[in-house]
């Protein structure tokens, strides 16, 4: 019995990517599921208690899906014997960008989901989800001579993602497919240039607000 709960819950939840992945968060419906998988609409619910333990779920396994193409980047590069962080870094905003295109329903879903997620006390599973992508970066960055603590490393990486990612939902907006493409690749490798070069030079909290006289 249990394996069957099991495997209905995958089954809605494959479901559920498939119709946030073709119309985003209006497009899931209980009863769409429920009919495609051959349940009721109360056995959703039993299984996910609401639409939004639906979509957490399966933005939950998008995160886990990103974390993977991302630590496959960063293996297929240990494999070649390549160190450098500036490839590395550019090889991890690759593999997002690629992600990206591959969900272009369900990523900006999961993105207006974390807007009205409510705020925790504490961190949870998919909070802990984040902080794995962001950890990877981080770990790119230890690479590096850079000289940064461990706090210091944690938000470079958070800042760094969070630039990548602005690039990429813009450059998402824009109306040429050939801009979007041409625009981000260039856009995402000024920044890492301009990133690493800052953490070469000592770039730090403490520099950005020091004035030069």
């Amino acid at each position: 019995m249990a394996l069957d709960r099991e495997e209905t819950g995958e089954r809605v939840l494959a479901i559920a990517e498939v119709l946030l992945n073709e119309g985003g968060m209006d497009n899931l419906k209980a009863r769409t599921i429920a009919e495609q998988a051959g349940i009721s609409v109360g056995s959703v619910y039993n299984l996910f208690s609401d639409l939004d333990g639906v979509h957490r779920a399966v933005n939950m396994r998008l995160l886990d899906r990103l974390g993977a193409a991302g630590a496959a980047a960063m293996a297929d590069l240990s494999k070649r014997g390549t160190t450098d962080v500036r490839q590395r870094l550019l090889a991890l905003a690759d593999a997002y960008v690629r992600f990206v295109e591959a969900h272009p329903g369900s990523w900006p879903a999961l993105l207006a989901f974390n807007r009205r997620r409510p705020t925790l006390a504490e961190p949870d599973a998919y909070e802990a989800r984040l902080d794995q992508l962001f950890e990877i970066i981080a770990q790119v960055l230890a690479g590096g001579d850079f000289d940064l603590d461990d706090d210091t490393r944690r938000i470079a990486a958070r800042t760094l993602w969070s630039s990548v990612h602005g690039i990429v939902t813009s450059g998402y907006a824009a109306r040429s497919v050939r801009r979007q493409a041409d625009e981000i690749d260039q856009q995402i490798e000024l920044l890492v240039a301009v990133f690493i070069r800052g953490l070469e030079r000592g770039g730090t909290f403490a520099h950005a607000g020091t004035k030069t006289s």
